[in-house]
């Protein structure tokens, strides 16, 4: 696609106007674009609507927003914010300047930009661009250049969906980048993951793996913290879901027995008595 001449840039705009299907969820993108800036180049100051993260391709660009002042160079990433006033311009030490911007908005941006460490106090991100994100963006513009069918708005929405977050997948490859440590962030996802799956075969070791620690290590933290071990806080959930099953629901022992996982009913009968001193059918009865 060949760029148009604007005056002080050379550029490509585009946009794209979300679903309600895309702004259900947490994440979508509103609009993006690319540039070759001219030496007088200059924008703002204006104040965003939305979340841009400006890529420096080549060259320096210079960003202003209250007392801060930052020079992007080429491989870096700028965020900025919804509610702050920016000034950005070519340096005037720089041969050339090329760009790229992708504007996205959602409750969830603030959070997956912390992730990735980027912050108001904080907003660049040095020489994180990659041929990886590079190939990613130029699918998302891609997608956004199409002109789908009057009847297929949901299926462009989707892809374009899909490519959003992508990129920030790839984005987020570089942990050691986020602005400040996740804390108990492990805890609290692994007690998530075993609310969603305790019921499907779920082991220790997958949930070590998933918080980056080994089996032994994890165990003796997640102890630590609950007061119980893994299996034995899985073993609860399963327990908790038998019990409203018995007394909710008419499914028969051997239902229950496999919806929660196990490999038949005697399996299940022996866990069930251990853990509540009597039988599933003689609780179901009282």
């Amino acid at each position: 696609m060949r760029l148009k001449d604007y005056g002080h840039e050379r550029a490509e705009f585009l946009y794209h106007t979300p679903s309600e299907w895309e702004k259900s969820g947490q994440l979508w993108m509103v609009r993006g674009g690319r540039s070759i800036a001219k030496p007088s180049y200059q924008a703002g100051p204006k104040r965003m609507d939305c979340y841009s993260l400006h890529v420096v391709i080549e060259g320096e660009l210079l960003f202003e927003c209250d007392d801060m002042r930052i020079t992007a160079r080429e491989g870096d990433l700028v965020c900025l914010f919804p509610d702050h006033t920016y000034t950005y311009r070519r340096s005037a030490d720089c041969d050339s300047l090329r760009l790229s911007w992708l504007v996205f908005d959602g409750p969830g941006a603030a959070a997956l930009l912390q992730e990735a460490g980027v912050t108001t106090e904080s907003p660049c991100l040095r020489g994180r661009w990659s041929p990886a994100l590079q190939a990613l963006l130029d699918a998302l513009f891609c997608h956004i250049r199409e002109r789908s069918h009057p009847g297929m708005p949901l299926r462009q929405g989707i892809r374009i969906q899909g490519e959003l977050m992508h990129f920030f997948a790839e984005l987020l490859k570089h942990p050691s980048t986020r602005s400040e440590p996740r804390s108990q962030g492990w805890l609290a996802q692994s007690l998530q993951h075993m609310e969603l799956h305790a019921t499907e075969g779920l082991t220790v070791e997958q949930l070590a793996a998933m918080a980056g620690m080994n089996r032994n290590y994890f165990s003796s933290a997640f102890s630590r913290h609950v007061g119980q071990s893994p299996l034995q806080y899985m073993t609860a959930i399963r327990m908790r879901r038998a019990a409203e099953l018995l007394k909710e629901t008419d499914a028969s022992i051997t239902e229950i027995a496999y919806s929660l996982g196990y490999g038949n009913p005697f399996a299940f009968t022996r866990a069930f008595t251990r853990h509540y001193k009597q039988s599933p059918t003689a609780y179901r009865r009282q």
